[in-house]
C-alpha cells in the first residue's frame, strides 16, 4: 500500500495513532491499516470514545476472528490508550465457540487456563465418575450418591476413591474392602503418593507421598462408601480402625502448613500478603488488557483481598457471583454473604474494606474507564465473580492462583487470620474465630480452642513471674 493510500484510509484516526501506524506501516502486517481505519470509523458512527469501545464496536469492525485478533495485536503496540477488554471478552467468546475450545470437555483453553465447570444443578450426573473401580465397590456406589450429605462432600468422596483404585494393582491384598485393604493402601499412599508420584519417578524426580492426615482423608472415603452402601459392620469396623490410626499419627506430627505459615511470617504475615496484592495489580496494569495473564492478576489480587478481609473456602471462592454472593452498591460499597458449601450455613461478612472494594473495582472494570465501574457491575449481575460467564473455575482454582503468587494456598490464609487473633486476644479469639471462618460446631475449633487456653495460661504465667520478680 502507498504512502497515500494509507494515509487517507486513517483519516479518521487519531493524530497521534495515526502517525505511529504510518512510522511503522512497512513493518505492519497484511490488513492492519484496513482494519484499524474500520475500527474508528465504527466508533465514530456510533459515538463512542476510544478509551472504552464496546464489545459490538469490534464486532462490526471484525468480521472473524482472525481479523480481530490482528486488530488487538496492532493496538497492543500502536495505540496502548486504546481500550481493549471488550475486544478480548469478543475473543473468549470465539475460543468458547471452538470445538476443541475451553467449553469442551477435557480441554483448556488457548491461555492454558483451567477447565471450567457448569454449575452443578444436584443432578447425580454431574458428580465424578467412578473409574476403575471393583464391581464390589461400585455395588456400593447407589447408597452413597443417596447420602443424605451436601454434593461437595460426594463428589470429594467419588475423587479420593478413584485415587485408591489407582493403587489396586500395587496392593498384594484382593480389593475387598476392610482393615487389610486400607492398612495397605495407607501405606502405599504415605510411602508413594499413587500414580502421580510414579509419572514424576519416571521424570527423575523426587518422590514423596502423602502426610498421615491426608491419607486419613481418602481412607475416609471408603468408610463413606461404606457406611451408605450397608458394607458389612465387621468390614467397615476394620476401615474406621485404620482411619483412626492415620488420624492418631496425624495428632502427632507437625503439620505442613506450620511450616508455610511460619514461612509466611518470616516474610512479615499479612505485610507480604499486601505487597502481593500491590504487586499483582501493577503487573496487571503494565500488561495489554486483553492477555489472560493481565486478567489473572487482577483475580488473583481481588481473591487476596477479599480473603485478607473474610478468609473463605477455596469451593466457595470460585462460586460466587456478582450480584448475589457478591454486591456492590452505587456509592462503592461492596457486601459478601454466601451460603458455605461445607456447612451449608450462611456467612455474612458484612460491607467489606473500602481498599477490597478498590480492588474489586479494578477487578471487574478489566482496565476499563473507571466511571464504567457501576456500569460493569450492573452488567455482570447473575455471572461468577471470577469468569465474568455463567461458568465457573474448578473448585480449587482459586486456591492455585494464591498459592502461585504468594507461596502458600488460600486455605492456610484462613489459618493465618486464626492466628493473629489469637496473638492478639487469645481469651477472645475462639469465639471470634468460629465466627469469623464459619465453624459450624463448636468440635470443628477445639484444636484452636486448646491453643489458645495455652496461649493465655502461658501469659498469666509470664505475668506472674514478672510480679515476683518485681
Amino acid at each position: 500500500m502507498k504512502d497515500d493510500i494509507a494515509r487517507a484510509r486513517l483519516a479518521g484516526v487519531p493524530a497521534d495513532i495515526r502517525n505511529r501506524l504510518l512510522a511503522a506501516r512497512a513493518a505492519l502486517p497484511a490488513g492492519a491499516i484496513s482494519v484499524v481505519a474500520r475500527f474508528f470509523a465504527v466508533l465514530d458512527e456510533r459515538g463512542e470514545l476510544f478509551d472504552a469501545p464496546t464489545r459490538a464496536s469490534f464486532e462490526a469492525a471484525c468480521g472473524s476472528e482472525s481479523t480481530l485478533g490482528l486488530l488487538l495485536r496492532v493496538l497492543e503496540r500502536h495505540a496502548p490508550e486504546v481500550g481493549l477488554a471488550e475486544g478480548r471478552a469478543l475473543r473468549q467468546a470465539h475460543y468458547r465457540a471452538r470445538p476443541s475450545g475451553k467449553g469442551a470437555a477435557h480441554q483448556q483453553d488457548p491461555a492454558g487456563q483451567p477447565q471450567v465447570r457448569k454449575e452443578r444443578q444436584g443432578a447425580t450426573s454431574q458428580l465424578p465418575q467412578p473409574r476403575d473401580w471393583p464391581d464390589a465397590w461400585l455395588a456400593l456406589l447407589p447408597g452413597l450418591r443417596a447420602a443424605p450429605i451436601a454434593d461437595s462432600s460426594i463428589a470429594r468422596h467419588i475423587a479420593s476413591i478413584n485415587r485408591c483404585a489407582e493403587m489396586l494393582s500395587d496392593l498384594s491384598c484382593p480389593p475387598r474392602l476392610g482393615w487389610l485393604l486400607a492398612w495397605e493402601l495407607a501405606e502405599i499412599l504415605q510411602e508413594r503418593g499413587g500414580k502421580a508420584a510414579k509419572a514424576r519417578a519416571g521424570q527423575g524426580k523426587e518422590v514423596t507421598g502423602i502426610g498421615p492426615r491426608s491419607a486419613a482423608a481418602y481412607i475416609g472415603a471408603l468408610v463413606s462408601l461404606g457406611l451408605h452402601g450397608e458394607l458389612e459392620p465387621a468390614a467397615l469396623k476394620g476401615l474406621r480402625a485404620v482411619r483412626s490410626q492415620l488420624q492418631r499419627k496425624a495428632r502427632r506430627a507437625p503439620k505442613r502448613k506450620t511450616s508455610r505459615i511460619e514461612a509466611l511470617y518470616e516474610k512479615g504475615g499479612y505485610a507480604e500478603i499486601l505487597r502481593v496484592i500491590a504487586h499483582e495489580i501493577e503487573r496487571a496494569a503494565a500488561l495489554p488488557a486483553w492477555r489472560s495473564e493481565a486478567e489473572i492478576a487482577r483475580a488473583a489480587s481481588a481473591i487476596l483481598a477479599v480473603a485478607v478481609n473474610m478468609p473463605a473456602r477455596t469451593g466457595d471462592v470460585a462460586a460466587w457471583k456478582i450480584g448475589e454472593e457478591l454486591l456492590r452498591d452505587p456509592c462503592g460499597d461492596w457486601r459478601l454473604r454466601w451460603r458455605q458449601g461445607k456447612t451449608g450455613h450462611w456467612q455474612d461478612a458484612g460491607t467489606l474494606w473500602p481498599e477490597v472494594g478498590l480492588v474489586l473495582d479494578l477487578h471487574i472494570l478489566g482496565d476499563r474507564p473507571g466511571r464504567q465501574v457501576q456500569q460493569r457491575h450492573d452488567a455482570l449481575q447473575g455471572l461468577n465473580w471470577l469468569t465474568f460467564s455463567s461458568d465457573a473455575y474448578a473448585s480449587k482454582w482459586p486456591s492455585e492462583k494464591v498459592k502461585a503468587v504468594v507461596g502458600i494456598p488460600l486455605h492456610d490464609l484462613r489459618t493465618l487470620a486464626a492466628d493473629y487473633l489469637r496473638l492478639h486476644d487469645p481469651a477472645k479469639a475462639p469465639d471470634i474465630v468460629s465466627s469469623l471462618l464459619g465453624h459450624a460446631t463448636r468440635q470443628a475449633g477445639e484444636a484452636y480452642r486448646a491453643l489458645c487456653s495455652d496461649t493465655v495460661a502461658q501469659r498469666e504465667w509470664m505475668a506472674v513471674r514478672a510480679g515476683a520478680s518485681g
